[in-house]
């Protein structure tokens, strides 16, 4: 999914009506345990004082293909040191920003499986598992 600022900042720019807001260079995925919306709001990481967490910069995606890009290579979060999402509120959606430290939301979707991460774990989304495209 696209959030609606991602959209107007894709298409402001691609058709030069409204090219004030650049198109990011730069893309951190993050995970989030609660459903992020078009908007950009709830979104649910966990806290990154002392835990460990960040986002991870995505810099091995493929070239579009049917209009899909996909991760090249694994994508390997830090270890936890903490618990970042533990059984009652697991890891259920991926989210992508154009900052490793707030920023705004650009897409985000749901996790095929929900993940528990404890601690001591080193979360890995898997080389050729992710899948970007635009989409309403």
């Amino acid at each position: 999914m696209n959030t609606t600022y991602f959209k107007n900042v894709i298409m402001g720019n691609v058709f030069g009506t409204a090219t004030g807001t650049e198109l990011p260079t730069t893309y951190y995925i993050g995970l989030s345990s609660t459903a992020p919306t078009a908007d950009g709001t709830n979104v649910t990481e966990p806290n990154s004082a002392g835990s460990g967490y960040t986002r991870v910069q995505l810099s091995s995606l493929t070239a579009p293909a049917d209009g899909v890009i996909s991760n090249a290579n694994a994508i390997n979060f830090p270890e936890s040191l903490s618990d970042w999402f533990p059984a009652s509120a697991p890891a259920r959606y991926y989210v992508i920003y154009d900052s490793k430290n707030e920023g705004n939301l650009l897409m985000y979707n749901q996790l095929t499986t929900s993940r528990i991460i404890e601690t001591n774990t080193i979360a890995t989304i898997k080389a050729n598992s992710l899948y970007l495209q635009l989409t309403d």
